[in-house]
């Protein structure tokens, strides 16, 4: 019996030996692996994220801070070019032009091969305005190797676009929707650095060399009719002094197969220096060759002028029966939102000369509405009284209720007390 006891002892003592070692190998084991379980943070990234952060918050004397401190820190890291670039950006932002022309000097020989190399050299334009050397080869060599663009519909042809619709409301909704127009802006960034930086350089010849720079966007939208590098660059052919701009201009609305580039150039001729009066002149001789998107493009450029010849040239084209109902309800729409001191006077005219449309009546019972004038709710209201077609007179009705001012408030009284 003390012998079977002894062997149990012996038994028991084993198996907790045996336990104690492999809970001890166990302790062992996450000792050893806790350290490669938790991978270090990347602290020169944290450090740029946070220069970044102050970046954007306009505190450029923080941001200039952490990026320097990555540079300087962290010279082997892969976040350490994209540092250095935005430490150019800061240092030009604070006035420390010297400073960021000598961090560019360095960069290429730095960082030979970061894909921030493209948005240094366009830095360095900004900042200087020279040219880089051989830069009108750096601008033909790119037509060469850009194939032109199949032409395709662009709705919005300058920039943001605004959504131009009338209210719909029932019983009686407004005027069919207007298509999407844009308003023009100064040219626009491509995302694709090599672009972005021929953009820049096309700008820096406009400044410099204005007519040398026509000559070469003219060769490159001839390879290229919608060549984002040229048509970023109109707003500067508008606004110079050059003779050759409203010629090349009008060269892109005639001759391109580019609904952009027809549009945009539309656009900026109405924003160039030339005399207004021969410009709405220019853009009234276009109108009879145009198809219905160019002109709608001309009818906003004439309300964007803003001169009386501009909007008696909008009030012919609403007038004109020869154009279709969709330029000239176009043109109505563009002269109320000109803000014409005579545009009730304008489409009161419209009106009475639109008795055999009553899609065009329509379009000017909205037009007066937007008004919100008192000579508006006069003209509106007799609509409602006397138009031969009763739809147009329920819609006059439905504008007036719309307007909620004493003027409208009569109107509508009258025209219950009518037999």
């Amino acid at each position: 019996m003390y012998s079977n006891t002894k062997w149990i002892s012996r038994l028991v003592f084993s198996v907790f030996v045996t336990c104690g070692l492999a809970s001890a190998a166990s302790g062992q084991v996450r000792i050893w692996a806790h350290p490669l379980s938790l991978l270090a943070p990347d602290e020169a990234r944290e450090v740029f994220n946070a220069g970044l952060t102050f970046y954007d918050q306009y505190r450029f004397t923080d941001a200039e801070n952490k990026f320097r401190e990555v540079v300087r820190r962290f010279p082997k890291n892969p976040i350490t070019d994209r540092a250095d670039y935005y430490l150019i950006r800061t240092l030009a932002q604070i006035g420390k032009k010297a400073e960021a022309l000598s961090r560019i000097d360095a960069f290429a020989k730095q960082y030979p091969n970061s894909r921030w190399l493209d948005d240094v050299q366009e830095l360095r334009i900004q900042l200087t305005d020279q040219i880089p050397a051989k830069a009108e080869t750096i601008l033909l060599r790119a037509v060469a190797a850009t194939p032109p663009a199949p032409p395709t519909h662009v709705a919005t042809p300058f920039g943001p676009t605004v959504q131009i619709t009338t209210p719909v409301v029932a019983p009686f909704p407004a005027t069919p929707p207007l298509p999407p127009f844009p308003f023009g802006v100064n040219g626009f960034q491509s995302s694709d650095p090599e672009v972005s930086l021929q953009q820049e350089i096309m700008r820096a010849m406009f400044r410099n060399n204005v007519n040398r720079a026509i000559e070469i966007a003219t060769e490159r939208l001839k390879a290229n009719p919608a060549d984002p590098v040229v048509l970023s660059s109109l707003n500067l052919i508008a606004a110079s002094q050059s003779a050759q701009a409203m010629s090349m201009l009008l060269g892109i609305v005639k001759n391109s197969s580019n609904p952009k580039a027809r549009r945009d150039a539309i656009f900026w001729l109405g924003q160039s220096r030339g005399d207004k009066d021969t410009v709405v002149d220019t853009l009234v001789g276009l109108l009879p060759s145009l198809a219905d998107d160019d002109s709608e493009a001309v009818s906003y450029t004439l309300s964007q002028i803003r001169s009386d010849k501009s909007l008696n040239a909008l009030a012919a084209i609403a007038r004109d029966k020869n154009k279709s109902e969709k330029v000239r309800n176009n043109a109505v729409f563009w002269i109320v939102q000109s803000r014409a001191a005579n545009r009730v006077g304008l489409l009161n005219d419209i009106y009475k000369n639109s008795m055999d449309n009553s899609k065009i009546r329509q379009q000017v019972l909205f037009a007066l509405n937007q008004t919100r004038e008192p000579q508006a709710v006069t003209i509106i209201g007799n609509i409602a009284s006397t138009d031969p077609d009763i739809e147009v007179r329920k819609q006059a009705v439905f504008w007036l209720g719309q307007n909620k001012s004493p003027e409208a408030n009569q109107a509508l009284e009258k025209l219950l007390q009518r037999k």
